[in-house]
């Protein structure tokens, strides 16, 4: 790609995404969306840092802040590894297939780019794992001032999961190794168990809060 999507502004992003191109898709937009999410979380933590009522807590803002600031770009370039991922699998659908030779490297070169088309929208998952994590850890620490950007925060984060969920699912099932695919099924469902049940659980209390 000539140009990265995180160079874009969100309007011509935004356009790229509504366009008839098959990139950016719905797996660059999860990864962006679970961008916005570690965003809040910096955002609330940096509210919260130095302030009395929340003093107990500082170190484990700093923490917070320290470990939102490493997550920041290592989920943003996830915007862009999604479309670079799906450039040779689109590649690989065009290989000449008439001869028994061409047959058998076209489906070698599939399974190679389907196992790394599943691989991005897995680490978006693994990443949400532990941007849920610290949105929990600020639903108790962070500024009560803030409590709703922590709830708007773990919708985002839930919503990241799931869509990332469909983009796995649709390149593991014409991959034919089946212990990857048995692998990375179980770590997914476990992870989203786990984010689903934290999101879903943060966004009650936050309902409490704020009513």
């Amino acid at each position: 790609m000539k140009t990265k999507y995180i160079d874009m502004t969100m309007q011509n992003y935004a356009k790229e995404l509504a366009s008839n191109k098959s990139m950016p898709g719905g797996g660059s937009a999860a990864a962006y969306s679970l961008t916005l999410a570690n965003s809040l979380a910096s955002m609330v933590a940096n509210f919260t840092t130095g302030k009395k009522k929340y003093a107990e807590y500082e170190s484990d803002i700093g923490n917070i802040l320290e470990e939102t600031d490493k997550l920041f770009l290592e989920i943003l370039s996830m915007v862009d590894e999604d479309a670079e991922a799906f450039l040779p699998l689109t590649a690989a659908y065009k290989m000449p297939k008439e001869t028994d030779e061409q047959k058998e490297l076209k489906n070698i070169e599939m399974q190679r780019c389907l196992k790394n088309a599943s691989i991005v929208p897995m680490n978006v998952i693994r990443k949400c794992s532990q941007v849920v994590n610290i949105h929990e850890e600020l639903s108790t620490k962070g500024s009560k001032m803030l409590i709703s950007d922590v709830g708007v925060g773990v919708q985002m984060i839930k919503s990241a999961a799931l869509s990332a969920k469909l983009n796995v699912l649709i390149n593991i099932k014409d991959i034919k190794d089946c212990e990857f695919v048995d692998n990375i099924s179980k770590e997914m469902e476990e992870l989203l168990e786990e984010i689903c049940k934290k999101c879903d659980k943060i966004y009650s209390e936050v309902l409490e809060d704020v009513r």
